[in-house]
């Protein structure tokens, strides 16, 4: 995914000094509700009359609203005035642009660069980063493809 999306995360958590999305959301005036929703449904970012809102489903394991925080977060912060689709589970691995931005905005956000570094120094697979994260591996590609190349990937995993 496209760099501006790692200056921008970078400039947010050094300005704010967190990488919480729930304290960043705070920081940048979202509102965050926890919400009853279809189990289906992870959450949504919502735009109306100059308010941002960031609903996830309270039905959710924690690290699975933390994730959702972050991704909403990053429509928030990159699509301001579109309202996103629901964050379905079956669709969290969208093509489409806006879900790919949001998506590497919450694992550029949750895993910065020397937490990763970390990580594949001490040779943790995919599936156990992930486990660790609340990350799902597909979505985990996103920064993997970016820090070491298909190749080398292939053989790490």
């Amino acid at each position: 995914m496209a760099n501006y999306i790692k200056k921008k995360v970078e400039s947010l958590t050094k300005k704010y000094k967190t990488n919480n999305p729930y304290e960043l959301a705070e920081h940048l005036g979202f509102n965050i509700l926890l919400w009853d929703l279809h189990p289906d449904i992870l959450g949504f970012y919502k735009y109306e009359k100059k308010t941002k809102w960031i609903v996830i489903n309270e039905n959710s394991a924690e690290q699975e609203r933390y994730f959702t925080c972050g991704h909403e977060l990053g429509h928030g912060v990159f699509h301001t005035r579109l309202n996103t689709p629901y964050l379905r589970s079956d669709t969290i691995f969208s093509v489409n642009r806006f879900e790919k931005e949001a998506n590497s905005f919450a694992v550029e956000l949750m895993i910065p660069d020397e937490l990763w570094t970390n990580f594949v120094r001490n040779y943790t697979p995919i599936s156990e980063i992930s486990k660790i994260t609340g990350i799902p591996e597909e979505i985990l590609n996103l920064k993997t493809v970016k820090k070491m190349g298909g190749e080398n990937y292939a053989r790490w995993r």
